[in-house]
């Protein structure tokens, strides 16, 4: 897994444009860490980095190689939390794309495995789809307009306002889906090697089935230090908040 070059200059522009008189140059932060990358100090590069992205302005870049570095040191599950914040900025980049899905190879199942409709679903951002649903919208409320004007081309356009009715209703029904998971699908990583998940919000409950580092979870509900999580419909237990970190909402 190499760090990204081109953007990483990028990064380091808008580091330098933020950089405030008297302040640690993030710019030479963010250079201090690639070295410390090359150099094979993950642990260390992944601390830099992450100071950078707690003091600055996010990009693809610091999370591209912020989990880069975490994968390095062995921690899947936060590479894997550090690559879906990187490809939620940026989400046709084909290289965040592969390095999450070669992370998400190396995790042990269970673990939540997106069905067809999800990935067609995740592969535009809501704001694509909501571009999508009311462009599709509006055309066929000025085709209609323009029908009324011209109601002689009805006969000769009925077949092409139908296909374009059908399509505006299915990207809209997409739309209020894509929605519906963005705004209230909660999701996790484990960030634990082992990780039993319990019948209970309690560790006296008996043992439900173990999760591993980087496996992803949907959350269920939350009831004090426990969420309430599953891999699937036939597993659905308990487990503690610091064993996870919250996805970010795609």
């Amino acid at each position: 897994m190499r760090l990204v070059m081109l953007k990483a200059f990028l990064v380091k522009l808008v580091l330098l444009a933020v950089c405030v008189p008297g302040a640690e140059n993030p710019a030479a932060a963010f250079d201090a860490a690639n070295k410390l990358y090359e150099q094979g100090k993950y642990s260390e590069a992944a601390s830099t980095y992450e100071k950078l992205i707690q003091s600055g302005p996010a990009s693809v870049a610091l999370y591209f190689n912020l989990g880069n570095a975490l994968f390095k040191s062995g921690q899947i599950g936060r590479a894997v939390a550090a690559y879906r914040q990187a490809q939620q900025l940026a989400p046709h980049d084909s290289e965040v794309r592969a390095n999450l899905q070669f992370a998400r190879n190396q995790t042990q199942r269970p673990t939540l495995a997106a069905n067809y409709s999800q990935r067609v679903l995740r592969a535009l951002s809501l704001n694509e789809w909501t571009v999508l649903a009311a462009s599709a919208v509006w055309i066929l409320f000025l085709l209609l307009a323009f029908l009324q004007w011209r109601p002689a081309l009805k006969r000769t356009l009925r077949g092409f306002v139908l296909g374009l009715t059908v399509a505006a209703v299915i990207l809209c029904c997409c739309l209020g889906v894509a929605f519906y998971e963005h705004r209230f699908t909660r999701m996790a990583v484990v960030i634990a090697r082992d990780t039993v998940v319990h019948n209970g919000p309690l560790e006296e409950s008996a043992n439900a089935f173990t999760v591993h580092d980087g496996a992803e979870l949907r959350v269920l509900d939350q009831k004090d230090e426990w969420l309430q999580v599953s891999t699937d419909p036939r597993r659905i237990g308990w487990l503690r908040r610091d064993q996870v970190l919250f996805l970010p909402r795609t």
